[in-house]
């Protein structure tokens, strides 16, 4: 039996990680919703253990689900898109298989990178998505559909380009940005519209970049900004780079999946599926764009992928001119505490009563 979501009537699916085309979902009549996780809180052994050593807020994620709290998704959809979300979506296949949690489990293996080979394999990922998606809810994405779910995204999509454009000059702080991004990830695009918007504030504080792991929750920005400074930009998957309020009114199934497998392959390079040197110069260019006095980067522990990237973001900060106040391998209820430190740190610098090095 289908379950249906609270208010609108439509299913929820389910989404871990950053790689879902949502306008798929929306064609199918669901309501994507993104799993996120938190920056603290304790984890079970069973969802310590299942996975093997991997970043604590997958396994976060891992213990809600064995916990129960998505019992109310009609199915789940895994990104390949980090070593950490492939073991949890083994584990819940497994357990799907076994009746532990009561939706079907679908991995979506796409891929980075431009290249007509590999545009042509992400959009039969897509064509395989479309077809869960279709089986889950018993209407399949047609062309009108589609254009359908594309303006309800895209809709969304002005209104955030409009919340960024709010940051960049003080009247959104970067919590309730984080926030807004969340709402548009988890609920359907009409609602996350007005929490979007909602999002105003005048903003006291010093501009700062936020890089390195992605952020499942405000916290760690609450604790930078009470130290005085402002987080005008970040480059992780749960914020700016989200895949958020885009999409493509093509009139033609087959058209409108090509397109999204090139938009693919052009969006912004996330950490743990790209090259340093491509992290490096989407940094370099958002910097520019965020006009940033500084820039803090915190990596958990286990996720690894970020730390690569650390010394090269270095050399980035240093050519501008900009100090970089960075946390590598931050543990598991460490997140807001080392956020908080950085944070002071860098406003100390900012004010000249340290130095850089």
């Amino acid at each position: 039996m289908t379950v249906r979501a609270p208010g609108d009537g439509r299913p929820r699916i389910g989404v871990i990680g950053a790689d879902l085309p949502r306008q798929l979902v929306l064609a199918a009549g669901a309501t994507p919703v993104r799993i996120l996780g938190s920056w603290s809180g304790a984890v079970s052994d069973e969802a310590g253990q299942l996975p093997g050593a991997v970043d604590v807020v997958a396994a976060r994620i891992l213990d809600g689900a064995l916990a129960g709290a998505h019992d109310d998704l009609a199915a789940l959809i895994v990104c390949n898109d980090s070593t950490a979300h492939l073991r949890v979506f083994y584990v819940l296949r497994i357990l799907a298989e076994r009746g532990r949690v009561p939706y079907p489990v679908h991995l979506l293996d796409a891929p980075r990178g431009g290249g007509a080979p590999r545009e042509r394999f992400v959009a039969r990922q897509y064509e395989r998505l479309a077809a869960f998606c279709s089986a889950v809810t018993g209407t399949r994405p047609d062309a009108p559909l589609l254009d359908e779910a594309a303006e309800r995204e895209l809709r969304l999509g002005e209104a955030l380009e409009r919340l960024r454009a709010r940051r960049r000059t003080g009247r959104c702080s970067g919590s309730a940005a984080l926030a807004a991004y969340r709402a548009a990830a988890t609920l359907a695009p009409e609602q996350a519209l007005a929490v979007v918007d909602a999002a105003v504030e005048d903003v006291p504080g010093t501009p700062v970049f936020v890089t390195g792991s992605a952020h499942p929750d405000a916290s760690a920005y609450e604790a930078i900004e009470a130290a005085g400074l402002a987080v005008v930009g970040e480059d992780h998957d749960t914020g700016d780079s989200a895949w958020l309020g885009d999409a493509v009114p093509a009139g033609d199934v087959d058209a409108t999946i090509s397109l999204l497998a090139r938009r693919h392959s052009t969006r912004a390079p996330l950490a743990a599926r790209s090259l340093t040197a491509e992290r490096t110069a989407h940094l370099e260019r958002r910097l520019g764009e965020a006009d940033a006095r500084g820039v803090i980067a915190l990596v958990r522990e286990l996720d690894d992928a970020p730390a690569w990237d650390a010394a090269a973001q270095h050399r980035v900060a240093q050519r501008r001119g900009l100090p970089l106040e960075a946390r590598v391998r931050i543990g598991p209820d460490a997140g807001v505490r080392a956020a908080g430190e950085a944070a002071a740190a860098l406003a100390g610098i900012l004010r000249g009563e340290a130095t850089h090095e």
